[in-house]
């Protein structure tokens, strides 16, 4: 049985991608040095090209004008920059086969994507604005677990987690139960290993299980982990874990998701997710036709 280091010092583990590494620190910081952000965009080509064509595309750009690196990054501003570069980083490790947990090429990576879209929606409009962009982040990341465990176990980690699967038992008491851990522990520990924000791994650790209120508690856990369900609600991402993870009382109802709550996430996830998969040709065809 592997334990947690013996699967995060495998060499074929997901790296963070140098760009991502250094622009997280910046991004987060809430006085934004826009010339560092900028060597930075400018030192990935694929990074600078999806932040170019975002900014150059019919919802942002000017009919008839193209936009050079640093006057697009100033168009956008800040969220829309924060959600272009992190977003275009985590696509490169999380947009393979996932077969661990099943998961088709891209799903993993929508999932994802879903998960950062709706949790930085929540935290703006739960009093916790200044903190929407680490929601997005801890969003993004919090199932890179898989992503380790794929490489680890492949195909056969289902088989091994099978056995401990039945009614009533969540997917990841499943996992401790075979395994000693879970993907949510492993993507704690992968995101420490990264030098990642302890918020952001603290966050990962606890998006199925977060900790009932009381001294210290603290809400972006509760909004990562509803985030997280409104995913699976909205079919992203579920794989042979299917829909076993229940969401907690106490984040049901101080985050109001009850059924109208609920659905209104899930059209709004699903809107900008189709949004950002149309691409700029798609919503400049739009915008031609209106």
């Amino acid at each position: 049985m592997a334990d947690v280091s013996e699967i995060l010092s495998l060499k074929k583990l997901p790296s963070m991608p140098e760009a991502m590494a250094r622009a997280v620190p910046l991004l987060l910081d809430p006085d934004l040095n826009w010339r560092s952000l900028e060597e930075v965009v400018k030192r990935d080509e694929a990074l600078t090209t999806a932040v170019l064509r975002v900014a150059n595309s019919a919802r942002f750009g000017a009919p008839g004008r193209q936009f050079d690196l640093r006057a697009a990054m100033t168009r956008l501003g800040r969220d829309e920059v924060r959600r272009c570069v992190l977003s275009q980083q985590v696509s490169g490790i999380a947009g393979g086969e996932n077969a661990a947990f099943g998961l088709q090429r891209g799903a993993l990576w929508r999932s994802a994507l879903g998960g950062a879209i709706a949790a930085e929606h929540l935290a703006g409009v739960h009093g916790m604005r200044d903190r929407a962009g680490l929601a997005f982040l801890c969003g993004l990341l919090r199932d890179i677990g898989k992503l380790a465990l794929n490489v680890r176990y492949g195909d056969a980690y289902l088989s091994a987690v099978a056995g401990h699967a039945r009614d009533g038992v969540s997917f990841t008491d499943a996992e401790r139960s075979a395994l000693g851990f879970d993907h949510a522990e492993v993507g704690a520990a992968l995101a420490r290993k990264w030098k990642l924000p302890e918020q952001v791994a603290r966050a990962i650790e606890a998006h199925h299980a977060p900790p009932p209120p009381g001294p210290g508690h603290d809400r972006l856990l509760d909004v990562v982990h509803a985030a997280d369900t409104v995913c699976r609600w909205a079919g992203l991402g579920v794989g042979v874990d299917g829909m076993e993870y229940p969401l907690v009382q106490h984040v049901r109802e101080s985050l109001g998701l009850d059924r109208r709550a609920a659905e209104s996430q899930i059209g709004m996830v699903w809107d900008r997710l189709r949004e950002i998969e149309d691409g700029p040709a798609q919503a400049e065809t739009r915008g031609a036709a209106a």
